[in-house]
């Protein structure tokens, strides 16, 4: 049971341990008693006590004058005058100084003493509760105040209040802010294409209902500044008219940012599509002079020459298709592709080449770059390169906790233990060295890994680990 620890003060002896006795009855209390005015400022003023409880006519000090040092000295600690006197001039003027209560002595003593036990627990609840409510304000307060990014408090439409952060935002005063509507502080077209009145009413009326709202907004300071912000507004639960509270975070620079990007790189995918187009057409004009001059010689150490010159050249192609694919890396959103469609276009886009293939994954979709498919495509032409003349793919997927695994695995002589991380780095292999490099750029766009691990001698075995929460079920399967 909880406890109060109670000091109660009284000139006579006798009656502070009868009243001990009662009142620590039900546990509730713990009293401690002192027998006079002075004695009582001493106790309180060596140790912290829920409650006191006093009588009024004392010698030295009387009730009210214990009351009055009380409040001046240690707060608003809930104060009790137990008193035999009742008339009404010393009530009213325990009152005024601030008594939690009164009560008169006389009659059945549990019956008393049970009402004054009830008075205490009443009064120290009610200061605990009053104290909870000053000391929630004061934290809301000091975090209203200490956060780095604007708070609106909105009544019905209108601005209530705002944190210092918001002033500096909107580069003016208070009193200039509150009573106005955001729409008056606030571009006329707001990034959704929605004139500013009709969006602010329709977020605003969302959260009222209790859906909190997060979007993009643009802000007009009275200086004419203008402010690109993301703002968050939730409902208030209080009492009294309807509030909603608005975070705003200033994403100016981020945007500025974003957009300088995009502009670098449109600018770079213009000069690298010139760049290998004009390549392109140089790599072609060169393998016309080179059939040109296989055609006119039939020294066999010249013709030797050639052949080394095309598969330079066709190494220069295939690093130009490279750029080409890695250019395109990242440039559209992810989304979800059905699985088992992906891996028969990909397989579809080899050719026929003697390729198997045994697909046991249905039913899945995963989160991935719409490059997903070259992924595929570049494992399985892996495949096709050092499998042997008669290669199979068969690709599977499990469970595996919260992600899914897809395992892609052929009957080619696999990779050697030393090397099953080196094949993911550019330029490792025998051919350009980029086929598996991009297969794990392409995957980890999305938080996708991907691992060798076959036994050598065995086939390759490919793992490719999607996250939760980065594929689905197909409900259509």
């Amino acid at each position: 049971m909880v406890q109060y620890f109670v000091l109660y003060v009284d000139d006579e002896p006798a009656l502070l341990e009868v009243g001990k006795t009662f009142l620590e009855l039900s546990g509730a209390l713990t009293i401690e008693t002192a027998p006079s005015a002075r004695e009582a400022l001493g106790r309180l003023g060596e140790r912290i006590y829920d409650a006191v409880i006093a009588d009024y006519q004392m010698p030295g000090m009387d009730g009210i004058g214990l009351l009055k040092e009380t409040r001046q000295r240690f707060g608003d600690i809930p104060f009790i005058l137990f008193t035999g006197r009742g008339r009404e001039e010393i009530v009213m003027e325990a009152l005024n100084h601030g008594a939690d209560g009164y009560i008169q002595k006389g009659g059945d003593p549990g019956s008393q003493f049970a009402e004054l036990e009830h008075r205490v627990v009443q009064a120290v609840e009610r200061r605990r509760a009053v104290q909870a409510l000053r000391d929630s304000e004061e934290r809301y307060r000091a975090l209203f105040e200490g956060a780095n990014d604007p708070i609106f408090i909105f009544e019905e439409d209108r601005f209530a209040d705002c944190n210092s952060k918001a002033l500096e935002a909107f580069q003016c005063t208070r009193e200039f802010l509150i009573g106005k509507t955001p729409w008056e502080l606030s571009s006329p077209v707001q990034p959704d294409g929605v004139p500013a009145f009709a969006s602010a009413a329709e977020k605003m009326r969302a959260a009222y209902a209790g859906q909190p709202q997060f979007f993009e907004w643009r802000i007009a300071a009275p200086s004419g500044k203008r402010y690109d912000v993301e703002m968050s507004v939730s409902r208030l639960d209080v009492k009294g008219p309807r509030q909603l509270q608005a975070i705003v975070r200033d994403v100016t620079s981020r945007k500025q940012a974003e957009a300088a990007l995009i502009a670098a790189n449109r600018k770079m995918h213009l000069l690298s599509s010139i760049t290998r187009h004009d390549l392109l057409n140089q790599l072609t004009v060169l393998q016309g002079y080179l059939e040109f001059a296989r055609d006119r010689t039939t020294d066999p150490v010249l013709l030797g020459y050639l052949d080394r010159q095309e598969q330079a050249l066709g190494f220069i192609n295939r690093q130009i298709v490279f750029t080409q694919d890695y250019q395109d890396l990242g440039v559209r959103a992810p989304e979800y592709q059905d699985l088992r469609d992906c891996v028969a276009r990909a397989a579809k886009g080899l050719g026929f080449r003697g390729l198997t293939l045994v697909t046991e994954a249905d039913g899945f979709e995963v989160y991935a770059d719409p490059m997903l498919e070259k992924a595929f495509y570049n494992l399985f032409e892996n495949a096709v390169r050092y499998a042997g003349p008669a290669p199979t793919v068969r690709v599977q997927c499990r469970r595996q906790g919260g992600c899914l695994v897809i395992v892609i695995e052929d009957n080619g002589s696999g990779i050697p233990a030393g090397e099953k991380e080196k094949i993911f780095l550019r330029g490792f292999g025998k051919n350009t060295g980029l086929g598996l490099f991009l297969v794990r750029e392409i995957l980890s766009t999305t938080g996708i890994a991907a691992r060798e691990t076959g036994e050598p001698g065995k086939g390759a075995r490919f793992e490719i680990l999607v996250p939760e929460g980065g594929w689905r079920v197909n409900r259509g399967c």
